[in-house]
């Protein structure tokens, strides 16, 4: 009987620890509400509070004498406005020169100072007032303030300097020689540069246009050089002549593929159509009539290839 007590009561390792923790427990149970403040200290604690802001709140100064922070924006607002509204006031119209007035003139005439500055700066770069609407290109000048102005703008015409006349860039680049005709499928590049209106860098542009058309068939073929515009080739046109003997011809019957796509008027592309038109059809069939019709050349490119692909008799 006493050894079953003793098996009983007994504990092992783990459950003296798992008993002492238990027991810490309810004793923490116990203790925690007397470490819980009461209510009533609560309370009291908030009106001390309470009155200690209220005797911070007596030492700032009354409302008049501050500017409170959620009405700021309306307020400055306000000052914005009037004080616009009394540089307004302050405007002073008067008839003025644009060329010749200063800062403190433009000033009165309703603009700030950083913009009284910025005109007499966009002036002393060079620009010159020649009438009231050049005025209303500088850029502080509003399209209001320019109406209002625009009856009071007087401007000196005499003593505006004198438009000094633009020299034209092509007279700089082709100054003018005395005029001689060039046959342009003969000419080298010292020749061309003979002509005015061609300088090295077109006669050089030239002679290598030149060589892959085989020569020029026609006056006209110059517009396809780069940077050749109307006027410079109706100025060259006068001066240049083109001998149709002199130009290179292609006998699209027998020409190799590498001669066909080195022309500019055919290419790589057509070049292979022409070789497999004249395989299906026959050599003696390919004709620039023949490569219109079958859609392997268009019709204005292959006008332009006639003249080459014709074999005189």
């Amino acid at each position: 009987m006493i050894a079953l007590l003793k098996r009983l009561v007994s504990f092992s390792g783990s459950e003296r620890i798992g008993v002492a923790v238990l027991l810490v427990l309810l004793s923490g149970l116990i203790i925690w509400p007397n470490l819980i403040p009461s209510p009533t200290s609560s309370v009291a604690d908030m009106d001390n509070f309470k009155r200690h802001i209220d005797s911070l709140s007596r030492l700032l100064p009354a409302d008049n004498d501050v500017e409170p922070f959620f009405t700021f924006d309306y307020q400055r607002k306000n000052r914005d406005t009037d004080y616009k509204q009394y540089e307004k006031r302050k405007i002073n119209y008067v008839h003025f020169d644009p060329n010749t007035a200063d800062t403190t003139m433009f000033e009165q005439l309703g603009f700030s100072p950083k913009q009284a500055a910025a005109i007499v700066n966009y002036r002393s770069h060079g620009a010159v007032f020649r009438t009231p609407d050049d005025f209303k290109k500088v850029f502080v000048v509003s399209d209001e303030h320019f109406e209002r102005l625009k009856s009071y703008i007087h401007i000196d015409t005499v003593a505006l300097p004198k438009i000094q006349p633009r020299v034209r860039f092509d007279s700089l680049r082709f100054p003018k020689r005395e005029p001689r005709i060039v046959e342009i499928n003969a000419a080298d590049t010292a020749e061309l540069k003979l002509v005015n209106g061609i300088g090295e860098a077109t006669a050089r542009q030239i002679v290598a246009y030149r060589k892959r058309l085989g020569g020029f068939a026609t006056i006209e073929q110059l517009r396809e050089i780069r940077g050749m515009t109307d006027e410079r080739f109706e100025q060259i046109a006068l001066q240049i002549t083109v001998n149709t003997d002199l130009f290179t011809r292609i006998d699209l019957k027998t020409a190799s593929d590498t001669v066909l796509k080195a022309h500019p008027y055919i290419g790589a592309y057509a070049a292979r159509g022409i070789l497999h038109f004249r395989q299906v059809a026959g050599a003696e069939a390919c004709t620039v009539d023949a490569l219109i019709t079958n859609n392997i050349l268009k019709k204005d490119i292959a006008e332009k290839l006639r003249p080459y692909a014709e074999i005189k008799p």
